[in-house]
């Protein structure tokens, strides 16, 4: 079997098997019929050009030439009608008068071949035992043929300049395809005519094979969605390979056995040897070249996946999750922008977050990029394919789905993705709602789309989805927590504030009466004194505890002397209020320097002497120990008391605000506490046990610890 008869083989296997794939994947589609009805013709004409090649008489040679020519017929006219299909303009009545016209000359020719004007006689020529004559009308087929295919040619390249980027694409693979595919059948019509040009070029055809193929695994021509693993690819091109050495081992076995006298035996052997050394780094290539051509990535799936869960998850900011999302998508896949808008209360989508190639240019120009803020509608086309599709909106598939919604709304669809520059629409669902539209520019490459970008986009969607309704949940405890602390708050206050107030409202409204009585009016103004330090104090100890300030004034302090003065202080209040309470000074009279504010630590350290000796009961002997322990780094700074304990129910909110277990206060003492000893870079702990006592330790930065 020569090379010729092998090139009829493989365009026969090939375009039979693609026309039927492409048929069975969409058979109502008019490009899909009109695609599997040019292939079939070629797998027509490719049959008979193999059974040709391979007839040994000449009746035989004959029926099958006219056999393939009855193909070649078919070829122009159905190829123009897929042309016409693929690009939309079946509609044209000028374009479909000129279909009817073509139908018609095939039709015609069609009849003639079988009659010795198309194919007047098979004749010897060349190596070729048998080769047709062409009849009187074969001139004005060869004609109609390159005028029909001509003409579709002439209609791709102007659709390819009007095209969009992604449909730019799968024109170019048809077209390019075409040209080829083409030129290598021409070959054949020279020898026709005793031009010397053996038909090399019938290899050729097989890449508008490749072309189509390729367009429809990599750019989803004819709307084929086709998830090519690498398995199945790398088995093909190891088979292409394969049988490509067959040829060449059965090419060569035939000339050197015709004219070099060399027996097929060692032909055989060498060709062995030659595969042996050739097959591994050729397979290697193709395997490289595949990968490159149809697994080429600018992300890896996975780790992008990984990302995602694992970032949004902690997440609870609604703007920084939209941020985040927004960012993942614009990278990941190379894209112009994504414009990310939310769904208000009164129904329209507006803009939350948005990145686009132009502002990531002016940015570095520190140029700020204003725009005014853009809306969907509820009523929008865009929603309104979201509804009846929870599937990804991309705007070249639209055609698609004009029984669904009708050329109204995807006209109207196309007009509003318009604004955006948008290519694509993700929607977010919570609660069965579109509650987020991740709207898409087309990518920078001007790629469409793939599988893995679809799936890698449902997959961001879901999770979005997860951590904007987790963040609103999480917004609404914080609400609500934050509503009951005020209340918490309000009570406190309300309590603490109403004994001192009906003490000075009480003496307010008696001091008419009783103004001349002195000892009234001493021990009155006492109380009210008192009860005015009293509010005072509340409302500092929430104004120290809400500020933000950390110092008023930070200075080298030692930690010994701050004690020693804090003590004494206290010690004069407990005496006026006759406490029976002693302290026990377990340090000594060192220099230990830190950096800090002394009034903020003084007041740190009163409330934890004075919570001491509130939890001592009156009637026992009260002991407060004071211990300075430095080391290299920090200083801790113990206060041990002989109190009730605090029960281990209580020991997690001993420092929430506006949380006591006293019968006076509002709960910020130790909040407060807390919060200083923080400021100034220390930590704070409590250890305790029920009716023996609490150690409250503070853990100070020493100065020049690191020197």
């Amino acid at each position: 079997m020569n090379p010729f008869a092998i090139s009829g083989l493989l365009n026969f296997i090939s375009f039979t098997i693609l026309g039927f794939f492409v048929f069975f994947k969409n058979p109502k589609k008019i490009v899909n019929k009109s695609y599997f009805l040019f292939s079939l013709s070629v797998a027509f004409w490719s049959f008979g050009y193999w059974q040709w090649q391979i007839a040994i008489e000449k009746t035989e040679a004959l029926f099958w030439t006219r056999f393939l020519t009855a193909g070649a017929i078919l070829i122009p006219v159905f190829y123009f009608y897929f042309v016409l299909a693929f690009l939309g303009l079946l509609q044209d009545k000028k374009k479909k008068k000129i279909l009817k016209i073509g139908f018609v000359l095939s039709s015609i020719f069609f009849i003639l071949n079988f009659t010795p004007l198309l194919v007047k006689d098979v004749v010897h020529k060349l190596f070729f035992r048998f080769w047709p004559e062409p009849g009187f009308v074969y001139p004005f087929f060869k004609i109609t043929f390159f005028v029909f295919v001509g003409y579709a040619f002439f209609l791709l390249y102007i659709s390819l300049k009007k095209s969009a980027k992604f449909r730019h694409n799968q024109i170019t693979y048809v077209l390019l395809g075409s040209i080829l595919g083409f030129s290598g059948g021409s070959t054949n019509f020279p020898l026709w005519y005793d031009i010397p040009l053996l038909p090399y070029g019938n290899f050729a055809v097989l890449m508008f094979f490749w072309a189509v193929a390729y367009a429809v695994v990599r750019y989803r021509f004819m709307d084929i969605s086709v998830v090519f693993k690498k398995t199945v690819a790398y088995s093909l091109s190891a088979g292409v390979l394969t049988g490509l050495f067959v040829v060449l081992v059965l090419t060569v076995t035939n000339l050197f056995s015709a004219f070099a006298d060399v027996s097929s035996f060692a032909i055989s052997i060498f060709c062995a040897v030659l595969i042996a050394i050739l097959f591994n780094p050729l397979r290697n290539k193709i395997q490289s070249l595949i990968d490159r051509i149809f697994y080429k990535k600018s992300y890896d799936y996975y780790a992008i996946i990984q990302q995602v869960s694992s970032t949004l998850a902690p997440m609870f900011e609604l703007e920084k999750i939209f941020q985040f999302s927004g960012n993942v998508i614009y990278e990941a896949m190379g894209l112009k922008s994504v414009y990310l808008l939310a769904a208000k209360p009164e129904g329209a989508y507006e803009v939350v977050y948005e990145i686009s190639l132009k502002k990531d240019k002016s940015r570095k120009k520190d140029v700020p990029v204003k725009e005014e803020k853009i809306k969907i509608s509820e009523y929008a086309g865009v929603i309104k394919f979201l509804k009846s599709s929870d599937d990804i909106l991309i705007k070249d598939e639209l055609p698609g789905y004009e029984k669904l919604l009708g050329m109204e709304t995807i006209e109207q669809i196309k007009k509003e993705l318009e604004v955006f520059h948008g290519e694509a629409v993700v929607p977010v669902f919570i609660d069965n709602k579109v509650s987020l539209l991740l709207i898409l520019g087309g990518k920078i490459s001007g790629d469409m789309f793939t599988d893995e970008d679809i799936n890698l986009l449902k997959t961001i969607s879901q999770q979005t989805a997860i951590a904007v309704k987790t963040a609103r949940l999480y917004s609404e405890k914080v609400r609500v927590e934050r509503l009951a602390s005020i209340g918490m708050m309000s009570a406190s206050f309300a309590h603490e504030i109403k004994n001192p107030l009906t003490s000075i409202k009480t003496f307010a409204q008696l001091i008419p009466e009783k103004y001349t009585d002195v000892d009234f009016r001493e021990n009155f103004s006492k109380i009210v004194i008192n009860s005015v330090h009293r509010i005072d104090r509340l409302i500092t100890d929430l104004l120290d505890y809400s500020s933000d300030r950390m110092f008023m004034g930070v200075s080298s302090l030692n930690i010994t002397d701050v004690v020693d003065r804090t003590l004494n202080e206290v010690k004069t209040t407990l005496e006026l209020e006759k406490k029976n309470i002693s302290f026990e000074k377990n340090y000594k009279k060192v220099k230990i320097d830190i950096l800090g504010d002394e009034s903020k630590l003084r007041q740190a350290l009163v409330n934890i002497i004075t919570n001491g000796c509130q939890a001592i009961p009156n009637d026992r002997t009260g002991i407060l120990k004071v211990d300075i322990y430095p080391n290299k780094e920090n200083v801790s700074i113990s206060v041990t008391d002989n109190g009730e304990g605090i029960s281990s129910e209580n020991m997690p909110r001993m420092f929430e605000p506006f949380f006591s277990t006293k019968t006076i206060g509002v709960g910020l003492g130790l909040a407060i506490t807390k919060k200083i000893i923080e400021n100034h870079n220390g930590r704070i702990c409590v250890e305790s046990k029920l009716k023996e006592g609490t150690t409250f330790t503070m853990i100070l930065p020493m100065q020049n610890h690191g020197k």
